[in-house]
């Protein structure tokens, strides 16, 4: 660790959050519940921090993302953090290298894999190729860096007629029969935190709930989960009598559908001012306006969801 990390209060919290990966609201719950950091104020009432903030929670959102709790780590020094960081950094080594031969792979090479067992229909090789990649990879690097890009790369080939309807629905039965089994190994109790994902009315491709389903799960989340194209009262009605703590939607395609506005508002109008919305896939970006007027939380990657559903859980564990 460097000794001298500038101590300046000098980055405004868009600086931060871009470079520590947290959203801005997770900073501000942590600060708030936890005192992470004691951020300075400019002239204007902004948050400033430092270089030493800045490190602190870079190591933070690493300790979360390795499965640690905040409310357990956020007292530690930096010394303490950097240790533990290591130790489960090194963990995770140890593990790729003592797996399974063959398992310890790049991201990468599962997705080549995979993309290649789609070009050839042959839906064994890309079952068995992303059982592996499960077992090799951690939750995040399995979503984030298998999973996405090769539905991306599946997307743009398709789009481009170099695959047919049929390669398309091939890989979406095998990947939802894998994600699936990754959400339904995870039982948690009745007294966990609940998350119902679903995608509202219109949006008929559930990859990207089904990817913050399998995540939440791993996360010991009690995963409620209702698939695609449901009204928005739908929704909270589900939440509202399964008494869950938040809900996850998914926004893919169409990206100017101008339903969806008025749908979030019902959504937000049901489930009430103080239930937390999160949304996330390639279309949230382009509902930003809408999404930030029912003050839904708009998630950028599976880190970012891991770090927003631990701040979610600490403010339910702490009411």
């Amino acid at each position: 660790m460097n000794e001298h990390i500038d101590s300046e209060k000098r980055h405004p919290i868009q600086v931060v959050a871009k470079r520590t990966g947290l959203t801005a609201d997770v900073l501000r719950v942590w600060e708030k519940r936890y005192g992470v950091v004691e951020p300075a104020r400019s002239d204007g009432g902004h948050r400033l921090y430092s270089d030493q903030d800045v490190e602190r929670l870079a190591l933070l959102h690493r300790a979360i993302s390795a499965g640690r709790r905040i409310s357990r780590v956020a007292d530690l020094s930096l010394d303490d953090l950097h240790e533990l960081v290591r130790e489960d950094e090194d963990a995770a080594v140890h593990r790729q290298r003592t797996i399974e031969p063959g398992l310890s792979a790049a991201p990468d090479t599962y997705v080549a894999g995979c993309l290649e067992a789609v070009e050839t229909l042959d839906a064994v090789k890309l079952e068995k190729s992303l059982m592996r990649a499960a077992v090799a990879l951690s939750a995040p690097a399995l979503i984030d860096d298998v999973l996405a890009p090769m539905l991306a790369l599946i997307g743009e080939r398709w789009e481009h007629g170099k695959l047919s309807p049929g390669h398309e629905h091939l890989a979406s039965a095998v990947i939802r029969r894998v994600l699936e089994s990754l959400t339904s190994a995870v039982m948690p109790g009745p007294e966990a935190a609940g998350l119902v994902v679903a995608t509202p009315s219109g949006q008929i491709h559930e990859f990207g709930a089904l990817f913050v389903a399998a995540a939440a799960a791993t996360q010991g989340w009690r995963v409620i989960y209702l698939g695609t194209d449901l009204p928005a009262s739908d929704i909270a009605d589900v939440a509202r009598s399964m008494n869950a703590s938040a809900i996850g939607i998914s926004l893919v395609f169409p990206m100017d559908d101008p339903g969806i506005a008025q749908q979030l508002s019902e959504l937000r109008s049901e489930a009430g001012p103080n239930m937390p919305i999160l949304a996330g896939g390639r279309a949230s970006a382009a509902y930003r306006e809408p999404l930030e007027a029912i003050d839904a939380r708009i998630i950028t990657s599976v880190d970012d969801l891991y770090a927003t559903l631990s701040a979610i859980e600490n403010d339910r564990v702490a009411a």
